[in-house]
């Protein structure tokens, strides 16, 4: 098939990260509002005067074209939908935490206009406000948005519901809680203490409007512990560390 036969896409993208590639090229990775996650290089994108190299930065929102290779695709064209914001150090981190969530728990080409619109609006919202809140809350939504929401309501050993008041635990192995009659008499490693009020956090989150958020009394402890849960339940389902929280712990945010 010759290059002129391969498949054009053009599409509304938000770029997720971008790496120097070759010597004088990119290699970027979007998400877009109707063809989901696209992977291109951007062949000449370092040259000083390359405008689609100027655009080609983590968070832009751009329209692009991208046509289909033998081996990868590659991106003809982009243009500005919105003039960037600027982000100060921890706003960055954490938008970077944002990006990487979506790259790596999504599918190529799997449409889900309804997650380029939440990606978007989260990182509008961790620049308006607390961007830890914001990106929690974002990682437990993008869970449900593909599959992955772990079991929080039930326990995951004997399918019992768990009370709002009782005592929990989670299995990031298992995807869910264990209740308390079950925690004496299961033999999984690396169950995690988890609260009832770390679970009406994590509730409170996955329905948080960004734009106009319901009052809510959050705890460090609640707000630890949850955190800890997430991302070692997220190490679990991807199988690898997230390089963005790392550099958060290095600027301890």
């Amino acid at each position: 098939m010759s290059e002129s036969q391969r498949e054009l896409l053009a599409d509304d993208a938000l770029v997720l990260h971008v790496k120097n590639w070759q010597t004088a090229d990119k290699y970027a990775v979007c998400f877009t509002k109707e063809h989901g996650k696209l992977r291109f290089i951007a062949y000449g994108a370092r040259y000083e005067k390359n405008i689609h190299g100027r655009l080609l930065q983590p968070f832009a929102n751009l329209h692009i074209e991208v046509q289909q290779g033998q081996k990868i695709d590659k991106l003809r064209s982009c243009e500005l939908l919105q003039m960037p914001k600027s982000m100060d150090m921890q706003q960055m981190a954490y938008a970077a935490v944002a990006s990487e969530l979506t790259a790596v728990l999504t599918e190529d080409r799997v449409p889900q206009p309804e997650l380029y619109e939440m990606l978007g609006a989260a990182l509008a919202a961790l620049m308006q406000r607390n961007p830890r809140l914001v990106v929690l809350s974002y990682a437990i939504k993008l869970l449900a948005a593909t599959g992955f929401a772990p079991q929080l309501t039930h326990c995951v050993h004997c399918g019992e519901a768990v009370t709002a008041q009782e005592d929990a635990w989670f299995s990031p192995l298992q995807g869910g809680l264990i209740c308390s009659s079950c925690r004496s008499s299961y033999n999984g490693d690396g169950l995690e203490p988890c609260s009832a009020e770390t679970r009406e956090l994590w509730q409170w989150l996955a329905q948080l409007d960004y734009e106009q958020p319901a009052p809510f009394r959050v705890r460090g402890g609640a707000l630890m512990e949850l955190e800890k849960i997430l991302f070692k339940f997220i190490f679990f389902q991807t199988d690898k560390p997230l390089n963005s929280l790392n550099f958060l712990n290095q600027l301890q945010l």
